[in-house]
């Protein structure tokens, strides 16, 4: 079933809620891009489900013959499913069983019941796993059972994953936290403080992996592994159910090395969920002129509400005279748009803008900007009043920015942190370019309008970590550590994930190596297996 919402992104959608509609004006001419919900996968799972709920309902299986379902969605081949019956209501806790007690990943599912569905997640491949069961009825008394499943070897696109510190103590670590790799193309995966795998996705990932409010993921894949696009866009879980799909046409698609051939995609670089649960995406407008577009998208219906041009708020001059960069294929990726953060606080976004090394905080009502970092020479006159004051080096090529918790106990302060490619673009700081890449954490005072640097990490590495394209850096809230992906090193032909502690020692150091062209860390992330958000429902 589909349902088909057809949107020209040269135009400004009507804003939902506000009443307002209006048109903007381009000297280029934008191409259509459409979106459409589309079911056919979910009712494919349906039939699955069916088949679960009919063995969970048959009364063939209890806690001494519990039923194994491998990879029950056929797209997370390093978990399973157990269904069985039990005279008595009871909460179920699980234990899969690691190499060592950091690595054993574990999950209460703490409702009463007789009739239980229970996901497994965080396998190891091609081995038979001990999963112990511990079953507890209302007043207390507790049994264990175990069961044993065997999976299959993991595939050939994988990295190979070299652990060379693993400070376990200090890490901020629970009983399902795991480290996923976002590449750039191929397997989504994730792996543990000893460098196993124990997840992976058989469905393929370009750039977009966030979790959810609800604990689901936001993954961006294609049609079929063999297909040439990115252009589907699913809400799905670690298990590998599939909530919605939004299927995106391929007319605005783009190859992100340039080429004219080889793999494109639609939602380039990053996609995050709004406070009322929409979707705002980075992507293409159609025309000559690449990766400066948002467009906030309806979680529900699949219409897209708002769209956000960034040629309408920055100089013409800095797209239609760019020549910083050149594309075998002609298009002009002027400001390289790589990610999006919405600050709560005061309903804005801050954007990353690889191209012009610069960031900059928009009002997301009525797109004003609000500040911008970097380097203010070349900016007509009427923007110096954006600029932040202060000692602060200019950003070269940096990515993934995010705003962070409260970290000084003032209102008037915003803390950003960032990975600094630190290569000059167009303006970014040239005595330093391509010397070195860090971690940036930058705190603004928006009432004075100044920035000053608080923490880095990655200057001492020197050269041998820096990464010309690609990268992130995480805030781990519970330790105030930072994940850092050192995502292309060696010219792409390395990754390196490091987790650091606010003083900046290192405590966790993994180097990936053996991977297909362009399957490198885009971004490394930490999230637990089971979160406290997901709760899995059979249908």
């Amino acid at each position: 079933m589909l349902k088909q919402v057809t949107v020209f992104l040269g135009l400004l959608v009507f804003l939902a809620g506000c009443g307002v509609s209006g048109t903007i004006t381009n000297d280029t001419e934008t191409e259509e891009l459409s979106v459409a919900l589309n079911e056919e996968w979910q009712e494919e799972q349906n039939e699955l489900e069916k088949n679960y709920q009919t063995l969970l309902d048959s009364g063939e299986y209890d806690e001494d013959n519990i039923y194994i379902k491998l990879n029950p969605y056929e797209a997370s081949p390093l978990s399973a499913l157990l269904l069985f019956q039990t005279d008595e209501a009871m909460k179920v806790e699980i234990s899969v069983a690691g190499k060592d007690e950091e690595t054993t990943i574990k999950n209460s599912f703490d409702d009463y019941t007789t009739k239980h569905s229970i996901p497994v997640l965080g396998l190891y491949a091609n081995t038979k796993n001990q999963v112990t069961v511990t079953l507890t009825d209302k007043a207390g008394n507790s049994m264990e059972k175990s069961v044993t499943i065997k999976t299959g070897a993991l595939p050939d696109s994988l990295a190979k994953i070299e652990v060379k510190e693993a400070d376990t103590q200090k890490m901020e670590l629970g009983d399902s936290e795991v480290t996923f790799v976002v590449p750039s193309t191929k397997q989504a995966y994730a792996f543990d403080t000893n460098g196993d795998v124990r997840w992976y996705s058989t469905r393929y990932n370009s750039h977009i992996f966030k979790e959810l409010d609800n604990g689901n993921l936001l993954y961006l894949t294609k049609e079929s592994n063999d297909a040439n696009t990115y252009n589907v866009l699913l809400e799905t879980d670690y298990l590998g159910k599939i909530y919605k799909r939004y299927d995106f046409s391929s007319a605005s698609a783009t190859n992100e090395t340039g080429q004219s051939e080889g793999e494109t995609t639609v939602i380039h670089h990053d996609g995050i969920e709004l406070p009322n649960g929409n979707l705002l995406l980075t992507v293409s407008d159609g025309s000559q002129y690449i990766e400066d577009t948002m467009i906030e998208l309806n979680r529900e219906t699949g219409e897209i509400e708002k769209t956000i041009d960034l040629k309408d708020l920055l100089p013409e001059s800095f797209y239609e005279e760019y020549d910083s960069t050149s594309r075998e294929d002609g298009k002009i990726d002027w400001f390289h748009q790589n990610s999006v953060d919405y600050d709560e606080l005061d309903n804005s976004i801050i954007i990353s803008g690889r191209n012009q090394d610069t960031m900059m905080k928009i009002d997301y009502d009525t797109k004003e900007i609000k500040w911008i970092m970097g380097d203010g020479s070349g900016w007509p006159e009427s923007y110096q009043k954006y600029f932040l004051a202060g000692t602060v080096k200019a950003s070269g090529g940096q990515h993934a920015a995010i705003v962070l918790p409260d970290q000084d106990e003032n209102d008037e302060t915003t803390d950003v942190l960032f990975y600094d490619n630190n290569i000059s673009v167009t303006r970014g700081e040239e005595e330093t370019s391509e010397k070195y890449s860090t971690a940036r954490q930058v705190r603004i005072n928006e009432e004075e309008m100044t920035i000053e640097e608080i923490w880095d990490f990655g200057e001492d590495l020197g050269s041998a970590y820096y990464t010309k394209i690609i990268g992130s850096a995480r805030y781990l809230t519970a330790t105030n550590n930072r994940l850092v992906n050192f995502g292309y090193r060696d010219e792409g032909t390395a990754s390196s994930i490091m987790e650091v502690t606010k003083d900046g020692k290192t405590i966790f150091n993994v180097d990936l190596t053996d991977f297909p062209t362009s399957a490198w860390a885009y971004r490394a992330e930490r999230f637990s297996l089971y979160n406290d958000k997901w709760q899995y429902q059979l249908q």
